[in-house]
């Protein structure tokens, strides 16, 4: 019943009604409603079941060429709310759709501001509790870029570029790294609420690494103790990770 169904926007303008029981009846109640009240993309030939034709309108067919890049944004969107809507537990679906480039990633922001810290005081790596080595690190991701598909600075800490091969894809076991991990986050924080240096570092990542609400409303606003900026990063990460567990990520030990 698709192709009939499809046209059923177009019945509204009748003044009868369609019969949708009887395939044969809808041929005729298409044809009459295109002859009668106004011209359709299409109508449906006389052949039986699987051998029956759809005749396309002519203008329809140049209207749809004319629009196409229109037409298809608009069927793309319709599709990323639907999904979006009945998977509320993927984030960044749209780019899952159509996967971002790797080269549109930006971390230099994210890199000066970590570098900025490494410059004032000694930065212990989540994976390995070592130092790590201002001239030797990565920006890693703790729940895995392709889960969360974004580079929010709530997610990311250095590493060392040895292990972070050996991650790649795989999500960190919550304890001990988390705890881990969140330090770091605090150790930046309390920098960047205190020396103004830093914070302009900071800012500088508000266009492609602090988007999250929460992140700015709630993680980094002055004031926080230890345990109440823990806590707030544990509420907002935890869900996500638990997702991305579920959506079967590996969970890596080191």
């Amino acid at each position: 019943m698709v192709p009939y169904r499809a046209l059923a926007g177009f019945f509204a303008k009748a003044d009868t009604v369609a019969d949708w029981e009887s395939t044969k009846r809808m041929v005729a109640y298409i044809e009459m409603i295109n002859r009668e009240v106004v011209k359709l993309p299409y109508t449906l030939g006389i052949s039986s079941k699987l051998k029956r034709e759809v005749h396309l309108n002519p203008t329809w067919m140049q209207m749809i060429q004319d629009n196409t890049v229109a037409i298809l944004g608009w069927i793309q969107y319709e599709k990323v709310r639907w999904l979006q809507n009945n998977n509320p537990e993927v984030p960044g679906l749209v780019y899952k759709l159509a996967p971002m480039d790797e080269k549109m990633r930006k971390l230099g922001n994210v890199r000066k501001l970590w570098e900025g810290i490494l410059e004032l005081t000694e930065v212990r790596d989540v994976f390995t509790e070592d130092p790590v080595v201002a001239s030797k690190y990565d920006v890693d991701h703790f729940i895995p870029w392709s889960f969360v598909m974004n580079d929010e600075l709530w997610n990311l800490s250095p590493m060392d570029p040895s292990l972070n091969g050996q991650k790649s894809n795989k999500l960190p076991k919550w304890e001990p790294f988390f705890e881990r991990f969140a330090e770091n986050q605090y150790l930046m924080y309390g920098y960047v609420n205190e020396l103004p240096g830093i914070h302009k570092l900071f800012e500088a990542c508000y266009r492609d690494n602090l988007h999250s609400i929460w992140a700015g409303q709630e993680l980094y606003r002055a004031g926080n103790s230890k345990e109440e900026f823990y806590g707030i990063l544990q509420k907002n990460m935890r869900p996500v990770y638990d997702s991305a567990r579920l959506q079967g990520y590996e969970v890596w030990n080191r």
